[in-house]
C-alpha cells in the first residue's frame, strides 16, 4: 500500500489565489513581478505560491492564460457581429472600458518583454492576437473583404491601442480607428 506524502494542493485556494494575482497584474502590470512584493500584497507568502503553482514563471503563465481566456471569451462573443464595423467597434468600445484597458496595459508590457523572455510571454501576446484575427478575418470575410487583411486591421487596432496605453489620448485613438474603417471600406 501506497503512502502520500504531503497534503496536495487545494484547488479552490489555487482559483482563489490566481484570480488574485491576476487583478494585481491588471493593476499593476508585469514588468516588475516579483514574489515577495506581490505576496506582501496579497496577503500570503511565497511559499504559498510556489505550493500551489510551482514557480514564478508557472504562476505568471497561468495568470497570464486566464487574462487571455477572458479576452478570448469576449472576442469570440464580439465576433457574433454582423458586420466588420460593428465588430471594430464593439471591439474598441469594449477595449477601451477602464477595466479592458487595463488588460492591453498587461499585453503592451507582455509585448516589451517577448524579446527577453519569448517563452514567458510569447503564447500570451499570439493568444490575444490569434483571437481577434480569427473574429476580424471572419467580419472581413461577411463583408466580402480580403480576409488577408485581417493581420493588418488587427496590427492597427493593437497598435491603436498601445498608444492609448502609452499617450492617454483617447480622442486621437478613437479617430484612428474610424480612420481604419474608412481605410477597409
Amino acid at each position: 500500500m501506497e503512502r502520500e506524502l504531503g497534503r496536495r494542493p487545494d484547488p479552490n485556494r489555487r482559483e482563489a489565489l490566481l484570480h488574485a494575482v491576476v487583478e494585481y497584474l491588471l493593476e499593476q502590470g508585469i514588468h516588475q513581478t516579483s514574489l515577495r512584493p506581490l505576496a506582501a500584497a496579497l496577503d500570503t507568502s511565497t511559499y504559498t505560491f510556489v505550493y500551489h503553482f510551482g514557480s514564478k514563471e508557472d504562476l505568471v503563465v497561468s495568470a497570464l492564460g486566464a487574462i487571455s481566456d477572458r479576452h478570448g471569451r469576449a472576442i469570440r462573443q464580439l465576433g457574433q457581429q454582423p458586420t466588420f464595423d460593428e465588430l471594430v467597434h464593439g471591439y474598441w468600445r469594449w477595449s477601451v472600458e477602464v477595466d479592458r484597458l487595463r488588460t492591453a496595459r498587461v499585453a503592451t508590457d507582455a509585448r516589451s518583454l517577448v524579446r527577453t523572455q519569448p517563452d514567458l510571454y510569447r503564447p500570451f501576446v499570439e493568444a490575444l492576437r490569434s483571437d481577434l484575427t480569427a473574429a476580424v478575418r471572419s467580419a472581413l470575410g461577411r463583408a466580402g473583404h480580403a480576409s488577408a487583411d485581417a493581420e493588418m486591421v488587427v496590427a492597427a487596432l493593437t497598435g491603436t491601442l498601445q498608444e492609448l496605453v502609452a499617450l492617454g489620448d483617447s480622442a486621437s485613438a478613437s479617430a484612428t480607428v474610424e480612420r481604419l474603417l474608412v481605410l477597409v471600406d
